[in-house]
């Protein structure tokens, strides 16, 4: 009996019981709520009927899908060849491309929809510029403007995964059909392409995920083009939560959808086996100085377009403003300096709060990654599923559902930090699960058992034989997840009150009422903290984006 009682099992147990009270019982809870009738707490399938019904909630249906398809679509016709050409051919600076196509996925879709706000809004920059010469610009507002925003912050996901996966290929393969005669341009179409097919569908799934579940860019620029997450956010907060069961059947519409595309990805997958020796990785070629010019091109033409909205973001934190109207051109240090001096509480809460989270994240993901690995069974492949569940929760859900289930009761969260602290940590401890996983998987386990054969308990051992060879790992994970929850803005709009405000929230809000110079004060702090980690993770942890995603 008493082999039932070790640390281990007991921390497995602990880790169910986080999992169940701040994962699957606020969902259950929502999802209870959506069959509950507002007027009568009586159970009624109402919500469901007016999103099946009722012409308003299926256009926000049809627009989620519409704007995260197109999305999905322009990063694979991106991502895919920027790939190709920086895995393949010798090009320029390619080292520093590569660097600078991991950024969109750290810095903040809200604050590149700001900035394109600044160039292509009713009163941009690029907007007046061609309007002095007759030109009339394509609006930045609506469902164009999003998928904009969505395919350059995105496509990075699909050139990372792709890339690794051309890079495994045994070029062997290759070979034997350039051997029988066939053009390079059909060894890439029936021989590379399939192969790199599940990165691609992988990619795919990826970008789908975060643009169906993105508040900030539509609720920025989509204007009245509605979509599942901002109406979700909206029905949740009228009249200080209105209609919690709207807000929670448009949950579930949410949640379903993520489901059947990652059931749809893992049936498409798995049909064929892509398995192979990667004994002879392809080599990396030179092109002729024309063709080599155009992919380098091309290259950086994405890269501009992707990183030069945050370049207007710094400088317009620099420049004289009055209300929406930038003077570019005249330099000013006020708004840095009512962010930093006069209004620095925001900043305060986004370290605070990104650097508890963190914490408890690193703690969470240790013991997760190891039970998951190195106690491999029933039990802990349940676990193992369980961790995919923060990833396809969309961040207004999770908010939704735990200020709905912890505002009352025993356990009264909503209105608190800790709650927000809660969010991020769920949101994003599966990137430090992720990160510590693939370490540990690296470790020979002998080194461990010698220790505990040694006299020393198993938990202890781990701690003092496991963790410190896992460290850059641990480092490494801990770093991503800090700036990615400092940018956080989907369930911290549902979770936060006044005293604790966010800079995301502080960006959000001065972005809305036409205030750009606060607002880019703010998303300069940001971004610098996001930029400032990532350059010591890889100068001196020589780790990137790639192994953490």
């Amino acid at each position: 009996m008493r082999r039932y009682f070790t640390p281990w099992n007991f921390i497995l147990l602990s880790i169910f019981v986080i999992l169940f009270l701040f994962v699957l019982y606020p969902m259950f809870s929502i999802f209870y709520a959506s069959f509950l009738s507002p007027e009568t707490g009586q159970f009624s399938l109402e919500s469901y009927r007016k999103i099946s019904s009722l012409p308003f909630y299926l256009r926000c249906l049809r627009n989620s899908l519409w704007v995260s398809a197109l999305a999905t679509a322009f990063s694979l016709i991106i991502g895919i060849p920027f790939a190709f050409f920086t895995s393949r051919f010798h090009l320029p600076g390619k080292s520093l491309i590569k660097t600078l196509a991991t950024l969109p996925l750290i810095l903040p879709t809200f604050i590149g929809a700001e900035a394109w706000i600044l160039l292509l809004g009713r009163n941009g920059w690029f907007t007046n510029l061609f309007k002095q010469i007759g030109i009339e610009l394509p609006s930045i507002y609506g469902w164009q403007g999003i998928v904009l925003v969505f395919s350059l912050h995105f496509f990075p996901f699909v050139f990372l995964m792709v890339s690794a996966s051309i890079n495994a290929i045994d070029k062997s393969l290759e070979e034997s059909a350039q051997n029988l005669g066939a053009h390079p341009r059909r060894v890439f179409t029936t021989v590379t392409l399939p192969i790199v097919t599940p990165s691609i569908v992988a990619g795919a799934l990826v970008v789908f995920y975060m643009s169906i579940e993105n508040f900030g860019v539509p609720q920025l620029i989509g204007e009245d083009y509605r979509v599942l997450a901002v109406q979700a956010y909206n029905e949740f907060i009228s009249e200080m939560g209105g209609n919690p069961s709207m807000a929670g059947a448009l949950s579930m519409v949410l949640i379903i959808i993520t489901l059947m595309v990652t059931l749809i990805q893992k049936y498409w997958v798995e049909r064929k086996s892509y398995s192979m020796s990667s004994l002879r990785p392809p080599e990396v070629r030179r092109a002729k100085p024309f063709f080599t010019f155009c992919m380098w091109f091309f290259c950086i033409f994405i890269l501009f377009l992707a990183l030069f909205p945050f370049l207007v973001v710094l400088i317009s934190s620099v420049t004289k403003t009055q209300g929406p109207v930038m003077y570019f051109g005249e330099f000013s240090l006020k708004n840095l300096t009512q962010a930093i001096r006069i209004a620095p509480r925001p900043i305060f809460n986004s370290f605070f709060l990104s650097t508890v989270a963190t914490l408890i994240g690193i703690v969470f993901g240790l013991a997760v990654s190891y039970l998951v690995v190195r106690k491999k069974g029933a039990v802990t492949y349940l676990l193992d599923l369980l961790m995919i569940l923060p990833l396809i929760i969309a961040g207004t859900v999770l908010g939704i559902a735990l200020a709905a289930t912890y505002n009352k009761g025993r356990i009264v969260l909503t209105g608190t930090w800790m709650i927000l602290v809660l969010a991020y940590f769920i949101r994003k401890v599966p990137f430090s699960i992720k990160t510590t996983s693939s370490i540990l998987q690296q470790i020979d386990a002998s080194v461990e058992e010698a220790s505990i054969n040694l006299g020393v308990p198993p938990v202890r051992s781990f701690l003092k034989v496991v963790v410190p060879v896992m460290l850059p790992g641990i480092a490494a994970g801990a770093i991503i997840m800090w700036v990615t929850t400092l940018a956080e803005l989907s369930s911290t709009i549902i979770l936060y009150y006044g005293p604790w405000s966010t800079m995301t929230i502080q960006i959000f809000q001065y972005v809305g009422s036409g205030d750009f110079g606060p607002a880019s004060a703010y998303g300069t702090i940001l971004i610098l903290s996001v930029l400032i980690p990532l350059f010591f993770l890889h100068r001196f942890l020589g780790k990137g984006m790639t192994p953490t995603l």
